[in-house]
């Protein structure tokens, strides 16, 4: 591309005296570079924690194109290939403004600015509620996160749990054995492990757990008769 001036002279096919007979005109040959479009013109959505794929594609060039991030940032857990495919898993909230530029096989250029929205994580604790226990019984109860990046941490947000039992902060299993009897109102949070904006993404669940007394049996169910002096 570009403005290239030439002079192209024609002869014709006299002959004598003076002959051949010309005429030259001077011309400015102006090239302009092809219109590369880059597709789509708008990227949708994702969350934190959730796979994404998008393919890109360019035209009004020669094809192969090569793709880049020629100025801002992808979210970070994104990639783009040589290719044009924008995938990965974001790990960060919020939103990211970058320009993909793709280049054809002559080096003829074309760029489409994107502003990317990544919301939160959803995540969920399950179950929604604590089988009950007995005290002076064994007892045990697994909590199970899902949606974020693992791995989660779980804590106590408040109240307690019943004396004799904890909670295991890695793997969520509630376990041990107490020695009270009652209701005991407790919520326990779990956090993932993302990082950035907004992170790390939590959820709360607010549960009540009733511990029976243990039932103590007296045997045997009846006496024998006795005789006096026997």
């Amino acid at each position: 591309a570009g403005s290239f001036p030439v002079s192209i002279q024609v002869k014709d096919s006299s002959t004598g005296v003076g002959a051949p007979f010309s005429a030259t005109n001077s011309y400015t040959l102006t090239v302009a570079a092809p219109v590369i479009s880059v597709t789509p013109s708008t990227l949708p959505a994702l969350k934190v924690a959730t796979a994404y794929s998008q393919q890109l594609a360019a035209s009004g060039g020669v094809a192969p194109y090569a793709y880049t991030v020629s100025s801002g940032s992808l979210p970070a857990g994104l990639t783009l290939s040589g290719s044009g495919l924008l995938s990965g898993t974001p790990t960060a909230g919020g939103s990211f403004t970058f320009t993909v530029q793709a280049a054809d096989a002559h080096q003829f250029t074309g760029t489409q600015s994107y502003t990317l929205v990544v919301s939160s994580a959803n995540i969920s604790l399950t179950p929604a509620t604590l089988p009950n226990a007995t005290a002076e019984a064994a007892y045990t109860a697994t909590l199970t996160a899902t949606g974020g990046t693992a791995p989660y941490t779980f804590s106590i947000s408040s109240g307690n749990l019943p004396a004799g039992l904890t909670l295991n902060a890695s793997t969520g299993v509630v376990s041990g054995t107490t020695n009270v009897a009652g209701s005991f109102p407790v919520s326990i949070q779990v956090k993932d492990s993302s990082t950035g904006a907004g992170a790390p993404f939590s959820a709360t669940n607010s549960y009540t757990l009733s511990v029976a007394a243990p039932a103590i049996a007296v045997t045997p169910a009846t006496l024998p008769v006795p005789k006096v002096a026997t």
